[in-house]
């Protein structure tokens, strides 16, 4: 099987060349457990080779080819969507690959294939197809106009922003059901497929080197490679700013012991400890113009928080007023939403300073009026914007407050 490999890999090296180096950053591992031809992860691509034995070269070719695609658009190690299942990734990332790029007769998945239209990332046919793996295993979301919470943990909202989530999927008197596509036995090459994906900067730099030194492209010419190029320009990631805003406002408290002894006199004096007390508030837009998509990954980065050390996090809803007050001690699965209204930054800047917290981090769109701050405010902000166009019309009013950062949701 590895002579098979290295002969598709000899040719790659005149024909295939972004492919090839791609390659040639991963180490090649047999691994007969697995139910999918290839995956790659953790700087490994792995191959099954019980279900390779059976192929043509040429069809080996062709599902060599979409990992290697994979990882050129860096799926396994940069961007895991949030409250999405291993099958929902894999399948979103398929999509993503048959939308971007003429595999002639390879067996990927199309958007047209789940009634999804193209052109979307790799993020949001994730989302979609989490969606319709619900709705197969009889966990439908609530109708939105409720404005109760979806069982998934999405949130809900009104029938504005409800519908331009409709209006990005096909009409659903064409959609046939998606059943046939989620089987058992699908389902377990799914999961499979997206096991070792993890975020791992160090393989995001070599393949952004890989990238940015290629000069030829091969099969992968066109639209698709100046997508790639575009992949490696640095982008403000709010996980990042997030990590770094935790460092930024930790603060403690000092309390006096005689458990410790004093530095200069020992125990003669009491000692002290310090206790940390950081607070943190975050402030969810829940505006008319911000849809419900947008709300659920808001709760995303919410939930991201605890992995960065906060052990409580109060959270607001607000539009032009404050809704909603929640103090949080683990993630949350789902939430009413309440508001709908218009918008205002003012309430929550001054919510934050009167109640004393040490940071506060704004979801939205940025579409509101520049907001003043108090003259005794404290509280250090990060605003954290749903999409790079929102960031490009804001941010430099927003830098005059704070940090800025955007969500990549579009």
């Amino acid at each position: 099987m590895r002579n098979r490999l290295g002969k598709i890999l000899e040719r790659w090296f005149i024909v295939e060349p972004a492919m090839f180096q791609v390659m040639c950053s991963h180490d090649f591992v047999e691994n007969t457990g697995m139910k999918c031809p290839f995956r790659s992860g953790y700087r490994r691509m792995e191959y099954n080779p019980d279900l390779l034995t059976g192929l043509s070269d040429a069809d080996m070719e062709k599902f060599l080819k979409i990992e290697a695609i994979r990882i050129l658009l860096k799926h396994p190690y940069e961007r895991r969507p949030d409250n999405c299942c291993a099958q929902a990734i894999s399948i979103g990332s398929n999509i993503t690959i048959g939308d971007n790029y003429a595999c002639y007769d390879c067996q990927t998945d199309k958007p047209a294939d789940f009634n999804l239209i193209p052109g979307m990332h790799y993020e949001w046919y994730a989302r979609q197809i989490q969606q319709m793996l619900q709705e197969v295993r009889g966990q439908s979301p609530v109708s939105q106009k409720s404005g109760r919470p979806t069982s998934s943990g999405q949130t809900a909202a009104g029938p504005a922003s409800e519908m331009k989530a409709a209006d990005m999927i096909s009409d659903k008197s064409d959609k046939k059901k998606p059943d046939d596509r989620f089987s058992e036995e699908r389902a377990a090459a799914d999961r499979d497929l997206s096991e070792l994906w993890d975020e791992d900067e160090v393989a995001v730099t070599v393949i952004n080197g890989i990238i940015s030194n290629c000069r030829s492209w091969g099969s992968l010419a066109g639209n698709f490679a100046e997508k790639l190029i575009a992949s490696t320009k640095a982008t403000i990631d709010w996980r990042n700013i997030l990590c770094g805003f935790r460092s930024s406002i930790l603060s403690s408290g000092r309390k006096l012991t005689r458990m410790r002894p004093n530095r200069r006199t020992g125990f003669q004096n009491m000692g002290s400890i310090r206790r940390f007390n950081t607070r943190l508030l975050v402030a969810v837009d829940v505006s008319g113009s911000i849809s419900s998509a947008s709300i659920s990954y808001f709760y995303g980065v919410i939930n991201s928080s605890f992995r960065y050390g906060f052990e409580s996090i109060d959270v607001i809803q607000f539009d032009c007023g404050i809704q909603i007050v929640q103090n949080l001690k683990k993630v949350i699965k789902e939430t009413p939403v309440i508001g709908r209204g218009g918008t205002s930054f003012q309430e929550p800047i001054d919510y934050a300073n009167e109640h004393g917290y040490d940071g506060l981090i704004i979801l939205t769109d940025g579409e509101a009026p520049e907001p003043s701050m108090p003259d005794n405010m404290r509280c250090k902000i990060v605003w954290v914007c749903q999409d790079s166009g929102c960031y490009d019309r804001n941010h430099e009013w927003m830098e005059n407050l704070g940090r800025v950062c955007t969500m990549q949701l579009r």
